[in-house]
């Protein structure tokens, strides 16, 4: 069984031991800025899906990007799943019908006003705040941008909705372009071991020793922990100061070539 790598600093690819890849099922990966490059999927990031997929490894998206977008993706792309909003739901095949499945924690009664409140704390308090050009996607997660479309939120912008996360009870996570907020007690790792136990049948220490795990942010950082196989695409080293565990390995790009690099390692340790 790989090790957990508990250090500041990941490895390079080059490190990466056939032993270590060889035993992967899964590649499970966050989306914006870890597949695609400032907003679009380049040709040999989704080459590389297709290479993953052929190799027979199930490729699961985890991202914090609206049930939209996810839609989108499960119908175009090489994906066996995939979990989106942070967490809070995840479509599935089973014997050829798609499928999907809530997070049992999810808050549904009087969510719509509750939500509308807190948007309208949070654009009314933080200057210069604006919602997600998807939030009109979005089912259960409020998105604010912080880094995806000019004027840019600065960090005190950042953290003045962390507060008010706080005083409203709301859960949050903060990933390369949205501040994601949402109220439930759920997160991407909480809905990852909820559908890989339930739909695929794994137990925790099978599914440690089957995936691998791909991101960029800061979000991304209990999967990293959980995953002992973790990895991280360049620009993650940039978000490092705000990150409690770092990926175990990180490739030489940033964006979509970096998680080329990284199926290439993996598909060539098989």
């Amino acid at each position: 069984m790989i090790k957990n790598k508990r250090i500041p600093k990941p490895q390079s690819l080059s490190e990466l031991s056939s032993g270590d890849g060889s035993g992967i099922k899964f590649v499970l990966t966050d989306v914006d800025d870890t597949i695609t490059t400032k907003g679009r999927l380049l040709p040999s990031a989704l080459k590389s899906l297709w290479d993953l997929h052929e190799q027979g490894i199930k490729i699961i998206p985890v991202t914090g990007g609206s049930a939209g977008w996810a839609d989108v993706y499960f119908r175009q792309w090489p994906i066996d799943a995939i979990i989106t909003e942070s967490g809070a739901l995840a479509w599935y095949r089973e014997d050829g019908v798609r499928k999907r499945v809530d997070y049992p924690s999810i808050i549904r009664d009087g969510y719509r006003a509750k939500a509308d409140r807190f948007i309208k704390r949070v654009l009314k308090e933080v200057p210069h705040s604006k919602l997600s050009v998807d939030q009109f996607c979005r089912i259960y997660d409020i998105a604010f941008d912080h880094h995806e479309e000019e004027p840019f939120l600065g960090q005190d912008g950042i953290e003045q909705i962390l507060r008010i996360c706080a005083e409203e009870g709301a859960s949050f996570g903060v990933s390369s372009i949205h501040v994601n907020c949402w109220f439930g007690t759920y997160s991407k790792l909480d809905m990852v071991r909820y559908l890989l136990k339930d739909v695929y049948g794994l137990t925790e220490d099978i599914m440690k020793q089957q995936i691998a795990y791909c991101g960029d942010a800061p979000n991304d950082s209990p999967l990293f922990d959980f995953f002992p196989l973790s990895f991280g695409v360049a620009n993650v080293l940039s978000s490092s100061v705000d990150m409690p565990v770092m990926p175990a390995y990180c490739a030489d790009s940033c964006y979509g070539k970096g998680f080329s690099e990284i199926a290439d390692a993996l598909i060539s340790c098989h």
